[in-house]
């Protein structure tokens, strides 16, 4: 790019060569320019249309016209230009360089780390581009520079400038990014390996990110010439915060890395937390989430798994036993009671035949019997309740077909209808 000079002089003169016959040889070749970078991207569609998703193939397209463009503007420039000032191709220039720049950082930070959660920093990002771009036209981003490298402070004992700290947080955020970038890929990469335990990829997984980027930010202040000693001043307020503010955070952190290392929850598992059954469906650093059986989520921090006690419906591997529970009078055969029972769970093609299911007689109660029907399912992750129903219909016409009798609270006792 061309030196800038005066505070808007290149726009000035951006807008007087519009009018200016001299400058016409710049229309041509800024034609050609984005000729080539048009060429180009619609060479890569076609050469990628059956590889690459609809949106994804958008993305690149976009980046190739811009970057291609910017190139071809460089060459024209330089063989047809012979010297000559060209303020159009010098702005053209600008303007497709930060376009490929936004392009590229949103098509990494979408692809590469996740748009779903940097949603802001996608903002932020092009943002800042644009702002450069705006700065760099106006012939404003030499001056402010300059008054960034003058304006200085202390930290740490440290001397720094602010344009000092601006080239840390671009590299922090630069380095950061590619951490997370290389972190996805590795991720990916590891879940085409099937041999490997899932736990494993995801210890693996976030290990590997939480190095990248503190290595990242370990390199990021070096570069740019800042003394890396104060970062002991921010760890140390780092560590008081965790003891105190952050402790909890820190906790589930923790506890984390033991579930997943221990492997006591596993993705699947149908589990009784704090009264509720669910299925896990994420594991996550900080939390776990759990899908109800009503088709809701709820989410338990990690450390809840570490100091309440945990049913695990799924830890055997034959589904989860469930109860009902009926009461018959003290005059019924209970062996043909149970027996009812166990043929009408038998019909049922969701109950297990093996663990078979059981009827026993609990308990006497001031009224009768109480008769449990015990009986396995192999999908603990849904409900029962529509089982539950047939199996009371089915146990209620059984009864009444054998004449049966159940007590009633006031010590009558009724056939059922």
């Amino acid at each position: 790019m061309e030196p800038a000079g005066e505070p808007f002089a290149d726009l000035i003169e951006f807008f007087q060569s519009l009018s200016q016959y001299r400058h016409i040889w710049q229309v041509p070749v800024l034609g050609a320019a984005l000729a080539v970078g048009f060429g180009a991207a619609q060479f890569l569609g076609k050469r990628l249309a059956h590889q690459t998703e609809g949106e994804k193939l958008k993305r690149l397209k976009g980046i190739l016209f811009a970057g291609s463009s910017a190139a071809a503007l460089i060459l024209l420039r330089h063989y047809f230009g012979q010297g000559r000032h060209a303020p159009l191709l010098h702005m053209a220039l600008a303007l497709a360089l930060a376009l490929a720049v936004a392009r590229m950082g949103v098509y990494v930070l979408h692809y590469g780390v996740g748009s779903k959660r940097l949603v802001f920093v996608q903002t932020l990002f092009l943002r800042l581009v644009w702002v450069v771009f705006a700065l760099h036209v106006t012939g404003l981003l030499d001056p402010v520079r300059v008054w960034l490298g003058e304006t200085d402070f202390s930290m740490g004992g440290t001397r720094m400038t602010l344009w000092q700290l601006l080239q840390g947080t671009l590299a922090i955020g630069l380095l950061g990014v590619a951490a997370l970038w290389l972190g996805s890929w590795l991720e990916r990469r590891l879940s085409r390996a099937e041999s490997l335990d899932p736990h494993v990829r995801v210890i693996v997984t976030k290990l590997t990110r939480g190095f990248l980027f503190f290595f990242a930010v370990l390199m990021a202040f070096p570069l740019v010439g800042i003394n890396a000693t104060f970062l002991s001043v921010l760890g140390g307020a780092l560590g008081v915060g965790l003891g105190f503010a952050l402790q909890k955070v820190a906790s589930n952190y923790v506890s984390g890395f033991i579930l997943l290392m221990d492997r006591s929850v596993r993705m699947g598992d149908v589990i009784t937390v704090e009264g509720r059954q669910g299925t896990v469906i994420r594991l996550d650093a900080r939390c776990i989430t759990l899908s109800g059986t009503d088709g809701t989520a709820f989410i338990v921090p990690n450390e809840t798994f570490l100091t309440q006690t945990i049913i695990n419906h799924s830890r055997m591997g034959i589904g989860v036993c469930h109860g009902l529970t009926i009461e018959v009078s003290y005059e019924s055969d209970l062996v043909a009671v149970q027996t009812l029972m166990e043929e009408v769970a038998r019909r049922q093609s969701r109950i297990l035949t093996d663990p078979a299911p059981g009827a026993v007689v609990g308990k006497m109660t001031g009224h009768g019997f109480e008769v449990t029907l015990y009986y396995w399912i192999p999908d603990p992750g849904k409900s029962d309740s529509g089982l539950r129903s047939v199996l009371m219909q089915e146990i209620r016409q059984g009864l009444r077909a054998a004449g049966i009798t159940v007590p009633l609270r006031d010590g009558a006792q009724a056939v059922l209808p």
